[in-house]
C-alpha cells in the first residue's frame, strides 16, 4: 500500500512542477499512513525529479522512521496539521507563483468562472504577516486550525497549502486554486484596461454549482488524464509505477 502511495506523491509532485506550480526544491506533499507516521519527500529533490526512493516515512514531529535522506525543519508545518486534522489523510504545501502575487493582498478570490465554483466557501487566508519559515508547531497551529475549516488555505507572501482525502484531491485542489487565482488577476488586469466593472459569480449560485459539479465523478478520469501527460514527459518515473498503484 505504501508503495502506491509513494508512487501517488511523486506523479503529484511532477504534476504540479509541469504546471510550474514549484519554485527551486521548496514544498512538500504528504500523507498520513498510520498513527503519528506520514509518508513525506525528502529535502533535496525539487518536485520536477522525485522518485518513490525519495519518499520517506515519518512521524509527525519529522523523525524519519524509514528511507534514506534527510527532511528539513518545514516539515513541521505538515506534521501539525495532520496532527490537528485527522480528516487531512494528503497535505500539499507548495508556492504557486499566481497565489503567491495574489497573497500579498490578503484577500480570498472571487469566484468568476464555473471550474472555481468547485472551490466555493473552501479557500481560506491565514491572517498572519509573514515572519519567517513555517518551522514551529507555534507558528503553525493557525494554518492547521484553517485547515480544519476550509481544504485550500493561501499563506500571505508565501504560497498555499490544500488538503484532502488522498493526494490526487489535494494535488487538484492546488492546481484549481492556482487557475482561481490567475482568473482574479487577469479579471484585475482587464477591469483596469477597460474600465469595466467585473461582476463574481454569486455565493448562492457557486455553492449550486459545486453542488451539481460533486455529482459528476471527474477527478478519476482527470487523474488518468494527468498520468497520460506524465507517461509523455516523465516516462521514466511511469515505468516505476508498482502493480498496487491506484489505476
Amino acid at each position: 500500500m505504501n508503495d502506491a502511495i509513494k508512487f501517488d506523491i511523486c506523479c503529484a509532485a511532477r504534476i504540479l512542477f509541469r504546471a510550474g506550480l514549484s519554485v527551486a526544491n521548496a514544498g512538500h506533499l504528504s500523507a498520513t499512513v498510520g498513527a503519528n507516521q506520514m509518508l513525506v519527500n525528502r529535502f533535496g529533490p525539487s518536485f520536477a525529479t522525485l522518485t518513490p526512493r525519495d519518499i520517506l516515512l515519518c512521524d509527525f514531529e519529522g523523525r524519519i522512521l524509514e528511507g534514506d535522506g534527510v527532511v528539513n525543519d518545514t516539515i513541521a508545518l505538515h506534521g501539525t496539521i495532520h496532527r490537528y486534522n485527522p480528516h487531512a489523510v494528503a497535505v500539499a504545501h507548495t508556492h504557486p507563483p499566481a497565489v503567491v502575487t495574489f497573497s500579498a493582498f490578503r484577500q480570498v478570490p472571487e469566484i468568476f468562472d464555473q471550474e472555481s465554483c468547485i472551490l466555493a466557501g473552501d479557500v481560506a487566508i491565514v491572517e498572519e504577516d509573514y515572519e519567517g519559515l513555517a518551522a514551529s508547531e507555534e507558528r503553525n497551529r493557525p494554518l492547521a486550525e484553517a485547515i480544519g475549516k476550509s481544504r485550500a488555505v493561501i499563506l500571505p507572501n508565501h504560497g498555499a497549502v490544500t488538503s484532502g482525502p488522498n493526494i490526487q484531491i489535494a494535488t487538484s485542489t492546488m492546481l484549481l486554486l492556482e487557475g482561481m487565482v490567475q482568473r482574479n488577476l487577469s479579471v484585475a488586469m482587464t477591469a483596469r484596461a477597460t474600465g469595466l466593472t467585473p461582476k463574481p459569480i454569486a455565493r448562492e449560485a457557486a455553492l449550486r454549482a459545486k453542488s451539481e459539479i460533486a455529482q459528476i465523478p471527474f477527478l478519476q478520469p482527470l487523474w488518468q488524464d494527468l498520468l497520460m501527460r506524465l507517461q509523455k514527459s516523465d516516462p521514466e518515473l511511469l515505468e516505476l509505477r508498482p502493480k498496487s498503484a491506484a489505476a
